[in-house]
């Protein structure tokens, strides 16, 4: 009963605070622009610390801060209008004076266009009560907003992960504190998810709505479940693809997952033939290695952090193979990630496909259709849950090696003491004949030894 007041009382804690956050935002933005994205990050280490965290307080603390730091160089470098997309999510901003105006025009586009409604209004129903009650029209505000939608996604994932994750570890009593551990960790060290929670577009909404509606779905909180997809798939067509992707995880239902990809390779094959299967075989690769670290082009500065992501992850994905094929206690999971991450490169080549031939153009092996490196968002939990995972149970090799190093030390330290209690009588016992000889004494009939001199 105790425990209920304590996590009610954070719960409001953290609702008045939230408030404060808000109102916070809209004084420092009438101030200064540069300088309230300063004050906010740091007014976002009180929000931060009333959610629930595994128990790692200077690991998570030192993350935090370099998740602050990552999100002011990229606010600092990176404009929020990058393209196409975020200018005319901006312009809603600029078009409606107020929300009053906007919400008719949201409404009416949802009404006349429900089966094709554009991701515009339905995104605007999110940001534009933030832009228009604060009163804000700077771009940058986005920044604020996306950040404590990437903190929600991590704690999201941590909760999952706590509660939820029931594959094989490696001696489970040790290993799964760290697991969580890790997996939060890498998603708030995650370049992709800094860089993407900077623009003013709708990616890191998508992902917290996928996790929102998994975490809803384990809970069977059938309601809000629906609410959550219908508006997921207003911003994406395929949002219950990698809202399921998390479910199947969480819950292992394997068969199902597999069955699923079975389906969608099946349509794949139907819709584009054997070369949207080779693409999609390729883009699961590439949802690891992306941004390509083979490209020159990509360790330019601006890409660098990005890239150096998709090279760890491309490490984690030859771990991941191996340990697959060694330890048979992982293949479960892998067999899942596996099927999860096919069945969404499936969705996408074949979003890519529809994309490409609606325009006329030629499409051929490797031809996607689209910013990968944006798309792959959706499964970057997965992603980082995976080498969460493989870490893991890098950790056993490197213990059993230990183990086995230990273990033939000590070997041999037996055998050296056995060899040296052969060569040395032990206490108590009865020398040999030659041995008191030697030594000038008596033999063993109690006879004078023969003494050698020179």
């Amino acid at each position: 009963m105790q425990a209920d007041r304590l996590v009610d009382t954070r719960k409001i804690m953290l609702v008045g605070y939230s408030v404060l956050l808000i109102l916070t935002a809209k004084w420092a933005f009438a101030a200064d622009e540069r300088l309230s994205l300063i004050l906010y990050s740091g007014l976002l280490l009180p929000f931060f610390v009333l959610m629930r965290w595994p128990n790692a307080p200077v690991l998570l603390m030192a993350s935090f801060t370099v998740t602050l730091a990552g999100k002011a160089i990229y606010a600092a470098t990176v404009n929020p209008l990058a393209g196409p997309d975020e200018i005319h999510y901006y312009e809603q901003v600029t078009t409606f004076e107020k929300l009053s105006q906007f919400m008719p025009y949201a409404m009416e586009q949802i009404q006349t266009s429900w089966m094709n409604v554009s991701a515009y209004p339905v995104f605007g129903l999110l940001y534009m009560p933030f832009f228009k009650w604060l009163e804000l029209d700077d771009p940058l505000a986005i920044i604020l907003f996306n950040t404590v939608l990437l903190i929600l996604i991590v704690n999201s994932t941590y909760k999952l992960n706590a509660s939820r994750f029931g594959y094989e570890l490696p001696d489970p009593e040790n290993a799964k504190q760290p697991f969580v551990i890790v997996s939060v960790i890498g998603l708030m060290l995650s370049p992709s998810l800094m860089y993407m929670s900077s623009l003013f577009a709708k990616d890191i909404t998508c992902v917290w709505l996928g996790l929102l509606g998994a975490l809803l779905l384990v809970r069977k909180r059938w309601l809000l479940f629906i609410i959550v997809i219908l508006y997921a798939t207003g911003l994406r067509d395929y949002a219950i693809i990698y809202t399921l992707s998390f479910y199947f995880l969480y819950t292992q239902k394997v068969r199902t997952a597999v069955c699923v990809m079975i389906g969608a390779t099946g349509l794949l094959f139907m819709m584009i033939g054997p070369l949207g299967i080779i693409n999609a075989t390729m883009l699961s690769i590439f949802l690891f290695l992306s941004p390509n670290p083979i490209k020159f082009s990509n360790w330019e500065p601006e890409l660098l952090l990005r890239t150096l992501e998709a090279v760890f992850m491309g490490i984690i994905l030859m771990i991941s193979v191996y340990q697959a094929i060694v330890y048979k206690e992982t293949r479960k999971f892998y067999l899942m990630a596996a099927a999860l991450i096919f069945t969404y490169a499936c969705t996408l080549v074949l979003v890519g496909y529809v994309t490409i031939t609606g325009r006329e153009l030629d499409y051929g092996v490797g031809t996607i259709g689209d910013n990968m490196v944006r798309k792959k968002l959706p499964v970057l939990p997965i992603l980082y849950t995976i080498a969460a995972y493989a870490i893991m149970w890098c950790r056993k090799i490197f213990i059993l090696k230990h183990r086995k190093i230990q273990s033939l030390k000590a070997e041999q330290d037996r055998e050296l003491k056995q060899q040296e209690a052969a060569r040395v009588p032990a206490g108590g016992a009865a020398a040999p004949a030659w041995h008191g000889r030697l030594a000038g004494g008596k033999g063993a009939q109690g006879h004078g030894g023969t003494r050698t001199t020179t």
